[in-house]
């Protein structure tokens, strides 16, 4: 599959890197995902809008995502004030490693459990 000229347009800044490039971001449109069950759910979100924005497109073939389940997005926040944020970057952690995989720099790393973003008193 060839890049036409909108999906140059659209990802230009991505086929700059010398890490994805064009061979890159078509392995990007071919690597469908589907969000894996038992998932928390804004952390699922956030994934899946990451992978949609690189190219990589939702379908029930595609290979699930290890998403954090609530329990794990709550102990990284430390605090429920920080729920919220702690979800964003455990999906945009899941995100990554799935990119990384798909485009052969390492394996998807699970996201690390002693992290925390707040120590709660």
């Amino acid at each position: 599959m060839s890049l036409d000229a909108a999906a140059r347009r659209r990802y230009a800044r991505q086929l700059l890197l010398g890490e994805i490039g064009e061979a890159g971001q078509e392995r990007l449109f071919e690597a469908a995902f589907r969000p894996g069950a038992g998932g928390d759910a804004e952390a699922s979100a956030a994934a899946t809008e990451y992978l949609e924005r690189a190219g990589c497109p939702v379908t029930e073939e595609g290979a699930e995502l290890h998403v954090p389940d609530g329990a794990a997005v709550a102990r990284f926040a430390g605090s429920p004030a920080l729920r919220t944020a702690a979800a964003l970057v455990m999906g945009a952690f899941t995100a990554t490693e799935h990119l990384k995989e798909v485009l052969g720099i390492a394996d998807a790393r699970e996201f690390p459990p002693g992290l925390r973003l707040s120590q709660e008193d």
